[in-house]
């Protein structure tokens, strides 16, 4: 079925980087959905499927403390019945080998109570993957667990350079676009302890990493170390992800993404024509809609959906769920969603302009979905990373999202902080996904089955 899927998805992304929205001229906001349009070519069905997974057997710790399989051993551990042992009040969370329905259930319980929220579940992967690499005995096997693999480091190898080689674009005829998606990681080394010179080589070569060591008792220039790279690697959209450290600080591990791009095809907006977008409550609020023509259409028993693609080949899937009100993500069952992805209709869309930011802190909920031990200072085994003692103490995340009908720029931002423990166009039928009350968005890779950012918009600005 996994396999099925991928296939599936890579012809996706080859339609998607060839045609985009659409060739079609967008809809004015005034104009009816049901005026006839014509949508380009059919799809391609030949298209090579690129994985990014490495047949590489996981590089393991040396260190004595830190446990490791077999060369031969690639499976990824059994679920875990996650009892909920946080503050917040969190059902049982079982944890499967899907990485991206454990991410839906995270994002439902932590976009709870929020008007507006967007999370990077591969942000969030990507800093685990760091702490992973220096992980043993039964903080690796919750890790892997959430992961989804015991060797998350090959994939990251390998959809590094996918990234680089294949999602950054140079527009000639749009000059205020960077059309770019910057994935970076970095490990700050608290230079009073001495870390496994293996753990830090691993992490700049498989994540391409900076390692740097930084002196963590001068508080007001490491701060200012750390918040400096971030903003700069978020092109100043999160300027700051920490604000103060303990006296027991060890290392930080971060990860941020940053992407920017213009549409395909651009979206037509009237500012005077504002149409009624429907809260939770059922009180509406009148907003202009952006409109434009696409050719993706998705639809299962639970939502609708249309997808419109960027320059630098990612795309943007609005999801509409068929109940009004409130919402999950997990009860749209995003995967059959992705899967019933057609080309056979003309699409009209249509959305809000969108403008918010979102910082989310992870460590109770983490709890409760299965990395309570990596936490605790008698039971986390981190001697991976050096043969001190060490424990995560907190994970948090920032994300900011900007989107209108000209393109697209969102950044995210995971910190984690460890201490010491010591064809012809044809007529055909119309379809129409207007999001005038709360969806669902994702920023997605189709290609590499990894969603990018995961967002819920209830009462747009």
């Amino acid at each position: 079925m996994k396999q099925k899927f991928i296939s599936i998805i890579a012809v996706i992304l080859a339609l998607t980087s060839l045609s985009g929205c659409t060739e079609n001229a967008p809809l004015t906001s005034g104009q009816d959905s049901t005026v006839n349009s014509t949508s380009g070519e059919g799809s391609d069905n030949s298209s090579t499927n690129s994985s990014s997974s490495s047949t590489k057997d996981p590089v393991q710790s040396s260190s004595e403390h830190t446990e490791s399989s077999s060369p031969e051993e690639s499976s990824i551990p059994a679920p875990i019945e996650v009892s909920s042992s946080a503050s917040v009040d969190i059902p049982p969370v079982e944890l499967t080998a899907d990485n991206m329905l454990t991410s839906i259930k995270l994002f439902d319980v932590i976009s709870r109570d929020k008007d507006n929220s967007m999370f990077s579940p591969l942000s969030l992967n990507m800093a685990l993957g760091l702490l992973a690499e220096g992980a043993g005995g039964g903080s690796k096997t919750a890790l892997d667990t959430y992961l989804g693999t015991d060797k998350y480091s090959d994939f990251v190898d390998g959809y590094m350079q996918i990234v680089e080689s294949q999602y950054n674009y140079e527009s000639d005829y749009d000059t205020d676009w960077k059309n770019v998606f910057e994935i970076a990681n970095s490990f700050w080394a608290n230079k009073s302890i001495p870390f496994n010179e293996d753990y830090k080589n691993r992490l700049s070569e498989k994540f391409k990493a900076e390692v740097r060591n930084i002196d963590f008792g001068d508080k007001t220039n490491a701060l200012g170390e750390i918040n400096g790279w971030v903003s700069d690697k978020t092109h100043k959209m999160i300027p700051t992800i920490i604000n103060d450290y303990s006296d027991d600080i060890a290392a930080v591990l971060i990860n941020t993404i940053y992407f920017e791009s213009a549409w395909r095809t651009s979206w037509t907006i009237n500012e005077d024509d504002k149409q009624p977008f429907t809260l939770p409550d059922g009180s509406t609020k009148d907003i202009p809609l952006m409109r434009n023509s696409v050719r993706s259409y998705f639809e299962n028993d639970k939502a609708t959906a249309f997808s419109c693609g960027y320059l630098n080949g990612l795309e943007f899937i609005g999801i509409l769920p068929k109940e009004t009100g409130d919402f999950t993500i997990e009860s749209l069952d995003i995967p059959s969603l992705l899967e019933s992805e057609s080309y056979e209709f003309d699409v009209y869309a249509g959305m809000p302009r969108l403008n918010f930011e979102t910082e989310i802190p992870l460590t109770e909920t983490l709890n409760a979905f299965g990395l309570s031990e990596i936490f605790d200072e008698n039971a986390a085994d981190f001697y991976g990373i050096s043969q001190v003692a060490l424990h995560v103490s907190d994970i948090l995340q920032k994300t900011k999202l900007e989107l209108d009908e000209n393109g697209t720029k969102a950044a995210a931002v995971t910190a984690i902080l460890i201490e010491d423990t010591s064809a012809m166009p044809v007529e055909r039928e119309k379809k129409s996904v207007t999001l005038d009350r709360p969806f669902a968005f994702m920023i997605y890779d189709s290609a590499e089955d990894q969603i990018i950012f995961l967002g819920k918009v209830t009462d747009p600005q």
